[in-house]
């Protein structure tokens, strides 16, 4: 991790044995079939259909959105669960947790809505539950995970697009497809590196990826409206606002990731 326990600004938590993984993503081998998606939505129990574009019921798209065979060239589009996720570092409760083994998960019980870590992230990968307005996101499938079970799309693919392991083998295997098919990968030094890499064929603004700069906690885009809206609006409710408010004064020095971007770490 980038600090000692006690100063890393979001809760560290452990699902198996503490061993950090990926999913690999070969665009080369993507067929634009999107059977990954259905089956993300399937496994969390999203509702089908809207499946070209990121938000609080589809947490997994691939790009661009047309039929299959109608493109040269795929993208995944997902968290990227970074390995110092700038979400979980701006919230102001806490509600987001990194585990070792490598998902950052949004806890909804704790989530006030404020909507700092939609605002944040570098992949605007973040939606909101329409009912409650909470964020929500892919989670890596923490909870096949902790079982031992890699993640549901890595299962669906039927292509061999997507595959899951330990983070360094996936890193060298990563490297190695990269050299031996002209390829660059994408996803393993941005915004200080993730835990889902890509190899990708053509540039990342041609798989639908944004240029994220390599630093770790990358400037963000919460702006003074979201932080107003926070502090004085209906959003996490009384409650909400002083458990921020206490987080706060017992943690102080974790607002500079909040408050003064692309300072923090």
């Amino acid at each position: 991790m980038n600090a000692p326990l006690e100063r890393t600004p979001y809760p560290v938590a452990r699902l198996l044995d503490g061993q950090a993984r990926a999913i690999l993503f070969d665009a080369a081998k993507c067929i634009g079939c999107r059977q990954c998606v259905e089956a993300c939505k399937d496994w969390n129990d999203l509702p089908r259909g809207d499946t070209g574009r990121i938000g609080g019921t589809t947490w997994l798209t691939i790009e661009p959105p047309v039929m299959e065979g109608q493109s040269s060239v795929w993208g995944r589009n997902s968290c990227m669960h970074c390995q110092f996720p700038l979400c979980a570092a701006v919230c102001p409760v806490e509600a987001i947790t990194k585990y070792e083994e490598g998902p950052v998960v949004i806890d909804p019980a704790r989530c006030i809505g404020c909507g700092f870590c939609i605002e944040a992230c570098p992949w605007q990968v973040i939606g909101r539950n329409r009912a409650g307005g909470k964020a929500r996101k892919c989670t890596l499938c923490q909870d096949r995970l902790a079982g031992g079970v890699s993640p549901f799309c890595v299962s669906a693919c039927p292509a061999g697009a997507l595959e899951f392991g330990l983070l360094e083998e996936v890193r060298a295997q990563a490297r190695q497809r990269a050299a031996a098919n002209g390829a660059t990968v994408y996803g393993g030094n941005e915004a200080g590196g993730t835990q889902v890499l890509h190899v990708l064929n053509r540039t990342p603004a041609e798989h639908g990826l944004a240029a994220v700069a390599a630093q770790r906690f990358p400037p963000h885009r919460v702006g003074l409206g979201a932080i107003l809206r926070m502090l004085f609006g209906a959003s996490g409710g009384l409650s909400g606002k002083w458990r921020a408010l206490g987080n706060a004064l017992r943690k102080p020095w974790r607002l500079k990731y909040r408050y003064w971007p692309g300072r923090g770490g």
